[in-house]
């Protein structure tokens, strides 16, 4: 964690999984990795393009969240095609991101999964964030498979300038198992076959 623990201690908080995916924003019904200076081409963005890119049109609206349509390190178990994008952010176009329960509550709106919570709700003391981590570290994903880490943040919203100060995470020793950047051989996650 770069993020001092003790900034967490005593305020409302909200734990979530953090999963093997591609950092992906979806802004005016189009899909970008990480920032708004391109739509993305990839092939691994075709899940997100076809069952969720399409809902997230406001202009002054930037959605968040982590694709895993694309296999990173991690294989989770099979998942349904419209179950590869998770929502974890919500930011406006003047510079601030939502508090996590209108994070929640946009995406429920419009049928887009949101990250695995794992934790909401106070933490006394700094000793008692680091047992929650570790005893996280130790679950597997909610997914299926292995868990990469965990994502910790204020359940408030904040201006963009104050991300690194409100936001941190923790992910698994050695969570980066190869050498060549994923995009190279890309595959496409497992999908669930519908019975019928």
């Amino acid at each position: 964690m770069h993020t001092i623990p003790g900034r967490f201690v005593g305020q409302a908080v909200v734990v979530t999984e953090k999963l093997d995916g591609s950092n992906t924003l979806l802004h005016a019904g189009k899909v970008y990795g990480r920032s708004v200076s391109a739509p993305s081409g990839g092939k691994w963005m075709a899940m997100v393009k076809k069952h969720h890119a399409w809902k997230v049109t406001e202009p002054n609206v930037y959605l968040y969240g982590e694709d895993i349509y694309g296999v990173h390190s991690i294989t989770y178990g099979p998942v349904e095609e419209q179950k590869t994008f998770y929502a974890f952010g919500l930011r406006d176009g003047e510079g601030a991101f939502a508090a996590f329960a209108d994070v929640e509550s946009y995406a429920k709106q419009r049928g887009i999964p949101i990250v695995p919570i794992l934790f909401e709700g106070y933490f006394s003391s700094v000793a008692e964030i680091r047992a929650f981590v570790e005893s996280a570290h130790r679950e597997p994903s909610v997914l299926g498979g292995q868990r990469e880490g965990v994502v910790l943040r204020l359940a408030r919203g904040f201006p963009t300038a104050e991300f690194s100060e409100n936001v941190c995470k923790s992910v698994r020793v050695g969570h980066v198992q190869t050498n060549e950047h994923w995009t190279r051989h890309w595959r496409p996650c497992r999908i669930a076959k519908h019975a019928g």
